[in-house]
């Protein structure tokens, strides 16, 4: 997928240097065409600006025929160069149109359908270009490995449907406890992936403890009777140092030792 976005956009880069070479021809033939005129206006008005006349009196003898032949030429020419601009703005406005289309073709391929949050696809695209920069700048990442508590209990209670649209709510809860910059993934089934791009471990704990007290507000107005919404959640710091299968599998793990120590609990 990356492949065929960087292949789009050097295609893209290469259509509107055409275009732009194209646009800058039209410049350069009504250019020549002033400087046409500009060097006859020249010539006749030059020999009486020598002999210092301060009249000039210009007679021409020319036949109607050529007369209007040349004026002719001239319409034709500027017809012509306005058409040719107007095709180069045409084809201008449609590379641009080609370009937002195939942008928003490529990010509803990056979509989690049913929660609108980044699918697991997305995640060589957006995570690489992020791990990329935060071994460019030094910086921090942090990652919060979610998992959805007793899902499968609310398919079989209240149905596929409204179990759906738990996890609808859930993507809904961690994009309001991220920022703009960050990032939220469905990993797939009952689990979420949120990367905070330059955050350290205790802004992670921040935003956990954000998405647990926004758990406990849904609970609070639930929808579904009886169903306790409960997220376990593991926090893992990526610093460059080892590689991203090494930290989303400790983030996975910490989930999972949070989700073990809930259910010893009940």
């Amino acid at each position: 997928m990356p492949e065929k976005s960087e292949s789009f956009s050097l295609q893209l880069q290469e259509q509107l240097s055409k275009i732009e070479k194209r646009d800058w021809e039209l410049w350069i033939l009504a250019l020549a065409m002033v400087a046409i005129l500009m060097i006859g206006y020249v010539l006749v008005i030059l020999p009486a600006i020598f002999l210092g006349q301060h009249t000039i009196f210009v007679q021409a003898n020319m036949s109607a025929p050529l007369l209007v032949g040349q004026m002719a030429l001239v319409l034709l020419f500027l017809a012509y160069l306005a058409h040719k601009h107007i095709q180069v703005r045409t084809l201008r406005s449609q590379s641009i149109t080609e370009a937002l289309s195939y942008q928003v073709a490529h990010t509803q391929l990056l979509l989690d359908p049913l929660t609108q949050a980044f699918n697991r696809a997305a995640l060589e695209e957006i995570i690489g270009r992020e791990i990329k920069r935060v071994h460019r700048k030094q910086g921090t990442m942090v990652f919060l490995y979610i998992d959805v508590n007793d899902l499968k209990k609310a398919n079989s209670r209240f149905g596929h449907l409204s179990g759906d649209l738990l996890l609808t709510d859930v993507a809904t809860i961690l994009k309001n406890c991220a920022r703009g910059s960050d990032y939220v993934i469905r990993m797939g089934g009952d689990e979420f992936l949120v990367a905070l791009v330059d955050t350290d471990e205790p802004g992670g704990e921040v935003v956990k403890r954000r998405i647990n007290e926004h758990a406990t507000m849904w609970n609070q107005d639930s929808r579904l009777p009886g169903f306790n919404l409960a997220l376990s959640i593991g926090v893992q710091v990526f610093d460059g140092d080892r590689s991203f299968d090494e930290v989303l599998a400790e983030a996975d793990a910490k989930m999972y030792a949070e989700k073990t120590g809930r259910s010893s609990q009940k």
